[in-house]
């Protein structure tokens, strides 16, 4: 027990305190507290405990994966239809689309879908090319003579 006047140390059957003479007051004895052991919990008396769910983070954004692969379907397209003389003006036209979908697919980052990206624009500046040569053979009565001006700032 300790001395409700100084604090120090003092035996329970002594007066007074030894350090600084205080009467000792001895405190009221209190009831002793009762723990209580749990009793098992038979599976026919279990409470339900309501479900809550621990603070989620927002789900990531989903990936786009429309315009790889539009890229890639247009870049087919204007190559497999490029040499068609009729078709080679639309063909110059979806190149171009394709062109900027293959280009969006990349930026996006796609995942697996980079390489259909990359393949839909090289497919996409072929097949342009193709349909503009095949256009312009049209009109001219030799491609050389339409190839030569270019030829000569080349070499």
């Amino acid at each position: 027990m300790y001395c409700s006047s100084c604090g120090s140390m003092i035996n329970d059957d002594q007066p007074v305190c030894a350090n600084c003479g205080a009467p000792v007051v001895k405190p009221a004895s209190q009831p002793a507290v009762q723990v209580q052991q749990p009793q098992p919990v038979l599976q026919s008396q279990a409470v339900p405990v309501p479900f809550k769910p621990a603070a989620t983070s927002p789900a990531p954004a989903k990936k786009s994966k429309g315009a790889a692969i539009a890229g890639f379907v247009l870049g087919i397209f204007t190559m497999s239809l490029a040499w068609v003389l009729f078709f080679n003006i639309l063909c110059a036209i979806t190149g171009l689309a394709g062109s900027v979908f293959s280009i969006l697919g990349l930026a996006r980052k796609n995942g697996g879908l980079k390489a259909m990206a990359v393949i839909g624009l090289i497919a996409n500046i072929i097949g342009m090319v193709y349909a503009f040569l095949t256009w312009a053979s049209m009109w001219s009565n030799d491609i050389y003579e339409f190839l030569e001006p270019i030829a000569n700032l080349i070499y």
